[in-house]
């Protein structure tokens, strides 16, 4: 997580690290605008927010206030008292994330437990203060609040996988009661047309992209960025990126991939969704299945 300074009426918004970093930064600025606060108002005014340098689409990503906004409202509407949630992955749901800590730390909640789809999502909730279970230690949740790569307003499937976690997230999606998807507008495409994420055995996956490429497929293995070689997911595995172009028969695609042996998993969560919460330039709309 990071530090935010925000000072709404002179229009002074500060991000760093340390909250003492954000208290230096913030002192010049207000200096630079002639208003007088000392080092305990600042202190005040300071939130723990999502740190840009660990969330995959940086500074812009993550300060994009349609994300800010759906992911703030959803945590704020879905989340209650005593409730399991599970924790998803995304500079939305990162949003969501640093609102349950808030709540939590101001007595707006009460016995909030979560459950991590990543380790992005299990630093994001250490750091904000929300407490955490260990996958195996419970077998359902209330409600998940997860992001997705793009998603559908015609039907209750998006498609995940971009982060390399969608075995993990499928499973606590598919836990909950209620899956709600934290996202912003520009990801609605209808059919849905994001390469699908497969992940697969290292030694297969020749043999499962030759098969992926029969089922009408063209599959791409997935490579590191910040070092040579492919990606290798927390599982040990291999993803194959896999552009179907336009999923007019997602249901029939997901068969397809499923019976392919060698792969573990794949980004297509079928009928899975109840809810899209979706930040737009001024406002939340809702999406509801």
């Amino acid at each position: 997580m990071a530090k935010e300074f925000t000072d709404d009426e002179n229009d002074i918004h500060v991000w760093a690290a340390t909250e003492d970093e954000v208290v230096e930064d913030a002192r010049e600025q207000l200096d630079a605008a002639g208003v007088e606060m000392d080092e305990s108002a600042i202190r005040e005014r300071i939130a723990i927010i999502p740190s840009p340098r660990r969330i995959k689409s940086g500074t812009d990503g993550v300060f994009d206030e349609r994300r800010r906004r759906g992911g703030e409202r959803t945590a704020q509407d879905v989340v209650e008292s005593g409730m399991d949630v599970g924790l998803g992955t995304g500079s939305t749901t990162a949003w969501a994330v640093a609102e349950i800590g808030r709540l939590l730390r101001e007595g707006e909640l009460e016995d909030v437990r979560g459950v991590a789809t990543s380790l992005q999502s299990h630093e994001l909730a250490k750091e904000t203060g929300i407490p955490l279970v260990n996958l195996d230690e419970v077998t359902e949740l209330d409600v998940t609040i997860d992001g997705a790569d793009q998603y559908s307003e015609e039907e209750p499937t998006v498609i995940k996988g971009g982060g390399g976690a969608h075995a993990r997230e499928k499973i606590i999606d598919a836990m909950a009661d209620r899956l709600v998807i934290a996202t912003d507008e520009e990801k609605a495409t209808d059919p849905l047309d994001y390469p699908v994420p497969v992940e697969v055995m290292p030694d297969a996956r020749e043999v499962v992209a030759e098969d992926l490429r029969d089922v009408g497929g063209d599959p791409e293995l997935r490579m590191a960025e910040r070092k040579d070689g492919p990606l290798f997911t927390a599982n040990g595995n291999l993803v194959i990126d896999c552009d179907f172009g336009g999923l007019d028969d997602t249901s029939g695609t997901a068969r397809d991939i499923e019976q392919i042996p060698g792969v573990l998993e794949h980004g297509i969560f079928l009928d899975m969704v109840d809810d899209v919460y979706l930040g737009t330039e001024d406002d939340v709309e809702t999406v509801s299945f």
